[in-house]
């Protein structure tokens, strides 16, 4: 237990801080896309004590980064991926990975948010307790006139990897 303790210790020095932030374009969102591959949105909002990004993995491989508050925007071919996050800090711990379906030519909208404020109509894709906040927060399948309203003043982070 010493030793998990003391590795989420290091990943959090790796992310607290107070200078960084999203620094991208601002979230626009674009009808018409290509009918061989699915677009992938995922954002957050802000969580206390934390600026730094979360790196977005598509079967193994790092994506995108998505600040805390932004979004990151990713395009895949269709079929059954794995999807990962982990923080951008000296030790990369993977964080609520889940594989999930893709289809082409569809986007997908996901947050990451504490349950309590998920509404009726999100669709939990995986969930967790989180220590240090006290709260379960997780991923979740968002309608898109929802999350379009939801990434209106977002931000990609300012270097994607």
């Amino acid at each position: 237990m010493r030793i998990v303790i003391a590795l989420l210790a290091l990943v959090l020095q790796g992310c607290m801080s107070t200078e960084v932030v999203p620094k991208g374009p601002v979230f626009n969102y674009s009808a018409g896309q290509s009918n061989d591959k699915a677009n992938l949105y995922f954002y957050q909002f802000d969580m206390p004590g934390v600026n730094s990004c979360l790196l977005v993995g598509i079967d193994g491989k790092y994506k995108e980064c998505i600040g805390y508050p932004g979004y990151a925007k990713v395009s895949v071919t269709p079929g059954n991926k794995k999807v990962s996050f982990t923080p951008n800090a000296p030790i990369k711990i993977s964080n609520l990975d889940f594989n999930y379906d893709f289809e082409g030519g569809k986007d997908y909208f996901f947050v990451y948010q504490p349950v309590s404020k998920k509404s009726a109509s999100d669709v939990e894709v995986k969930t967790q307790y989180n220590m240090i906040l006290g709260l379960s927060y997780g991923w979740y399948l968002v309608d898109k006139r929802q999350a379009l309203v939801q990434l209106q003043n977002l931000r990609a982070w300012h270097k994607a990897i």
